[in-house]
């Protein structure tokens, strides 16, 4: 099987104009991943770890290197429009971001997988079309566990309760590439 993400000699640099320094977020990092494979990044908070996954979303441009992601490669001279690719093939679970909407779970999962036929989010008007996508939608709450409160408004679940609702949506995106930036924060022990 071949490496669905190369990242080779990765370089991000930040120019501190008021004292006169440069920082390196980071210096010459290079990995592969397989297509089925998890990776984890650890680290000190400063350390990185978001930069890089920013880099790897298409959200920050980086000073060397090479991000090739199925047949995407971006390097730092790369047009917007090769970074764009990067953001139609992964997804992002950022940390505390709780940014949904105020209807039920399944509506949020919905609203997402929508997204990927009608290129917005909606819920739809036809019944036969929310139906059709409300059973994918629960399985993908079944893979986060939330099937139990479908129904639920969003506002009245838990901190990690809506932190998987926002994987959920991450996952109903369909993506080459998860991206997740600290998913268990707000999680119970068993949950996490």
């Amino acid at each position: 099987m071949g490496a669905i993400l190369r990242v080779q000699g990765l370089c991000k640099r930040y120019e501190l104009s008021k004292l006169g320094k440069e920082l390196v977020a980071l210096d010459k990092v290079s990995f592969e991943v397989e297509k089925g494979e998890t990776l984890g990044i650890i680290g000190r908070s400063g350390a990185g770890k978001t930069t890089l996954l920013r880099m790897l979303r298409g959200y920050e441009r980086f000073d060397e290197g090479v991000i090739e992601l199925d047949d995407v490669r971006v390097t730092p001279d790369s047009p917007h429009s090769e970074f764009r690719k990067l953001q139609e093939k992964t997804a992002f679970h950022l940390q505390r971001s709780f940014a949904l909407y105020n209807i039920s779970v399944i509506d949020n999962v919905i609203k997402r997988l929508r997204a990927k036929q009608v290129g917005f989010e909606e819920v739809p008007v036809f019944e036969a079309d929310y139906e059709e996508l409300k059973e994918e939608a629960f399985k993908i709450l079944d893979l986060v566990g939330l099937r139990d409160k479908w129904n639920h408004l969003f506002t009245i679940l838990s901190g990690g309760d809506k932190q998987r609702v926002l994987l959920a949506r991450q996952l109903a995106k369909g993506p080459s590439l998860l991206l997740l930036d600290e998913p268990g924060t707000m999680s119970d022990p068993l949950t996490r």
